[in-house]
């Protein structure tokens, strides 16, 4: 008897744990595409991850950003930041490009602009 009791017992803690993990308040709907000034803001903090990682640079960090488009390609509609450096010490490094989904999730970063 003891141990159905606890056979019983477990059953109905674990049955019970994913619904309370669940809950009220957020959705898995389909977000709402950002606007050019949030992917220039998104860019931005891209871009302050690539320096504090020490992927880049420190120069980077006072660098604003300059042209800001949306480019149409295989992967869907793609936010590109452009940023230009005066202080690079080697021009192919000179310019940063940073590459944002259409919801400003980050997709990539690079040097030469290609995806």
């Amino acid at each position: 008897m003891k141990k159905f009791i606890q056979a019983l017992t477990a059953i109905i803690v674990f049955s019970s744990a994913g619904q309370a993990l669940a809950g009220a308040g957020h959705s898995h709907g389909v977000s709402e595409p950002i606007s050019k000034e949030q992917a220039m803001q998104r860019a931005a903090s891209v871009k302050q991850q690539l320096v504090t990682s020490k992927q880049i640079s420190s120069t980077w960090t006072e660098v604003a950003g300059g042209n800001t488009e949306q480019r149409s390609t295989s992967a869907g509609n793609l936010w590109v930041v452009e940023y230009a450096n005066p202080k690079a010490e080697d021009e192919n490094t000179g310019k940063l490009f940073v590459f944002l989904d259409e919801f400003g999730n980050p997709v990539g970063a690079n040097h030469s602009g290609e995806l």
